[in-house]
């Protein structure tokens, strides 16, 4: 077959293995094939981000599985940028940082950002050797988000708040009000640590709506969106698939909680059968005309 390298058990450059074919229940032989060795699965890797080993998790912090598989749909890896939202403890970014790709959050919630008793989103990163892949956070919501407008992000990857464990709002008030600079001991409120922005309620839909904006405006050619949305609200009311004229709708993943699981908590484990929606940018040359 025209084998002529030398036999080396460690460190070979080329793998092969037989598999013997049998009848079930059957011992006599039926045929033998060889193979050659292509490639592994990564599941080893789950035992490494198990969330029962992280140093920095919340309730609210998205499976390790899950946020594999959404870094892998969007295509994290080297040379990209990535950017999370709803950064929270940092579960996507962590995991798009896996795969290569340079990340940042941001999350209307300052104490995600900052951490407590020592611990942050960087924290875990430095747990996983991936420091060098962590750009920064910042407290932000999509509403008034301080990045520059253009199309220089490769991925947008995050997990909304649903309305269950955590209420969806923005920052800012009811009336507008509060806009004012307010000091304590001679500095401004709103430079110190423990300063707490005002926020008013935000539907589901306008979220999305603006998310969808956001991301046709700031992610390169073929650049791609993943988010993970519940299928109905917290009403019972199925929701629509969002859509843009920018984005293409490319994949959607489902996952479903089984019948114990749902007989515990009907009314929340409907609104937590969870879809992963992943769209790809078009191209400018691809976008709709209008005459």
């Amino acid at each position: 077959m025209g084998f002529n390298g030398p036999i080396r058990m460690k460190k070979a450059e080329q793998i092969f293995t037989t598999f013997e074919e049998y009848d079930y229940g059957d011992p006599t032989f039926r045929r033998i094939y060889l193979g050659r060795f292509v490639g592994e699965s990564s599941r080893r890797i789950l035992n490494d981000y198990t969330l029962k080993k992280r140093d920095c998790i919340n309730t609210t912090s998205m499976d390790s599985e899950l946020a594999l598989l959404t870094a892998n749909l969007t295509l994290a890896g080297p040379n990209k940028i990535f950017y999370d939202p709803f950064v929270g403890t940092g579960s996507f970014p962590i995991a798009c940082s896996h795969f290569g790709a340079r990340t940042m959050g941001s999350d209307i919630d300052g104490r995600m950002v900052r951490g407590k008793n020592g611990k942050d989103i960087r924290t875990s990163f430095k747990q996983y050797g991936l420091l060098s892949k962590y750009i920064d956070g910042f407290v932000s919501d999509l509403t008034h988000s301080p990045l520059r407008r253009g199309r220089w992000l490769d991925g947008i990857i995050g997990d909304p708040p649903y309305g269950v464990r955590e209420g969806l709002k923005v920052l800012g008030t009811k009336d507008g009000s509060g806009k004012e600079a307010v000091f304590i001991n001679g500095e401004a409120a709103h430079l110190q640590d423990k300063y707490i922005p005002p926020k008013k309620a935000y539907s589901f839909e306008a979220m999305l709506d603006d998310l969808l904006e956001f991301a046709a405006q700031m992610l390169v050619d073929d650049g791609r969106l993943s988010l993970w949305m519940p299928t109905a609200n917290d009403e019972n009311v199925e929701l629509a698939i969002p859509g843009h004229p920018a984005l293409e709708l490319i994949s959607i993943c489902v996952q479903t909680f089984n019948k114990c699981m749902f007989a515990l908590c009907p009314a929340v484990f409907r609104i937590l059968n969870l879809r992963c929606f992943t769209y790809r940018v078009a191209k400018a040359s691809d976008l709709p005309t209008t005459e």
